[in-house]
């Protein structure tokens, strides 16, 4: 039976994560010729090419996809199993949670869905990312993040996705506005006023300002600088803050995804359980 060296694998999985021989190299502190020399003997072993090389770093091809899905899944069971034998917290679950998400409910959904788990399991360590987007299946990619949650459903064969349960907006302003027609967003590729005035058919120009992510927008609205269409359930208690029309409303529908492996650690099962259980009570509250 086949053997892969732990040394090529741990040079293989710092180029995956950094997708850049130097950067790589520098983490493990070795230079970049032995790192890459590490890499060709993977790869004569594996009789495929695992990355692609370009002047701008370098990328997984689909073996190197393969080959990242099995390092993961390795160490999730292997620090799992390493738990067990030594009986070190026989009754609690140990290991990383790294999950990535969009701003309106890494806080405000993700945490709170995790928390009893957190509360007992002490030895669980959460890694919490809030980033774009369009950035998070990239972090999944490169394999920063075991779990990302997004609007889109990414239909991929290495994929599994779950909808958790679908997130209300609605059109807001300061309760006595009486400013301009102005809308908050985050950034100039934010779509959601824009869905928003189209699911409304309304017409005219539209006037936008950003402020970076839904906490921005809250202030925002709560500052009287302009409307914003936001989640339900981050501005049900915001006293200071008026739904313009409480029967129109922008629902987006939010996916959990995760890498499918051939066996999961117990820590996955607690996790996936947890999201998918808690995340659709907080967000239809």
């Amino acid at each position: 039976m086949m053997s892969l060296s732990s040394i090529y694998l741990d040079a293989f999985f710092v180029c995956a994560k950094w997708g850049h021989f130097t950067k790589a190299a520098s983490e493990i502190h070795i230079t970049q010729s032995a790192l890459s020399q590490r890499i060709a003997k993977l790869e004569e072993e594996l009789g495929t090419t695992l990355f692609i090389r370009s002047k701008s770093g370098i990328e997984l091809t689909p073996a190197g996809q393969e080959l990242l899905h099995y390092c993961l899944a390795k160490d999730s069971l292997e620090s799992e199993c390493i738990d067990r034998i030594r009986g070190t917290n026989k009754d609690q679950l140990t290991g990383v949670i790294r999950i990535g998400g969009f701003s309106s409910v890494t806080r405000s959904v993700i945490l709170p869905a995790l928390a009893e788990l957190l509360n007992e399991n002490p030895q669980v360590k959460l890694n919490l990312y809030s980033n774009e987007m369009d950035q998070l299946p990239l972090m999944l990619k490169r394999g920063e993040v075991d779990y990302m949650v997004l609007y889109n459903e990414w239909v991929r064969d290495e994929l599994v996705t779950m909808h958790l349960a679908d997130e209300i907006n609605y059109l807001t302003e300061k309760k006595g506005y009486s400013g301009p027609n102005l809308f908050l967003d985050h950034h100039e590729k934010d779509q959601t006023t824009a869905l928003y005035l189209k699911m409304k058919k309304s017409k005219g120009r539209m006037e936008r300002r950003y402020l970076d992510d839904v906490y921005g927008l809250i202030d925002g609205v709560k500052l009287g600088i302009g409307r914003a269409v936001l989640p339900y359930h981050l501005i049900k208690d915001e006293r200071s803050i008026k739904i313009v029309d409480k029967k129109t409303a922008l629902s987006f529908p939010v996916y959990l995804h995760y890498l499918h492996q051939p066996f999961y650690s117990d820590l996955h099962k607690a996790v996936v359980e947890a999201l998918t259980l808690r995340c659709p009570k907080i967000l239809k509250t």
